[in-house]
């Protein structure tokens, strides 16, 4: 029998790991067509949402068993943690590298759309 923790912890690391793969794809199929910044635009935007993921997982996961006020600040603060990745690694491809939106914008949102399905079908 598994705990909702184990679960929980199962469910991130899968989710990850099909945001990784989904956004790799994507990067590789964006190369072909428009070239290699177009492929950069979509890993930073897949990325940021995976490794924003990732960093809210570890949070959360952080401990195995606590109080419930404990857990709650694990969630808000990893959300925020999640967040702040997110937006500081989009700043940083679309002001600093300046990157095409339009792949950017395809690799977050294909990411995104991956970890709601994986909601759905792992289970």
């Amino acid at each position: 029998m598994h705990s909702s923790i184990a679960g929980g912890r199962r469910f991130a690391t899968c989710g990850i790991a099909l945001q990784l793969a989904t956004t790799a794809l994507l990067a590789m199929a964006w190369a072909v067509a428009q070239g290699m910044s177009a492929a950069l635009a979509v890993g930073f935007g897949g990325g940021a949402v995976a490794l924003g993921n990732a960093l809210f997982a570890l949070r959360v996961f952080a401990v195995r068993v606590a109080p419930a006020r404990q857990v709650l600040r694990g969630v808000y603060t990893g959300e925020a943690l999640k967040l702040g990745l997110a937006l500081s690694l989009l700043y940083v491809a679309i002001a600093v590298l300046k990157l095409p939106f339009l792949p950017l914008l395809a690799g977050l949102v294909s990411a995104q759309i991956v970890f709601w399905v994986a909601l759905v079908a792992i289970r």
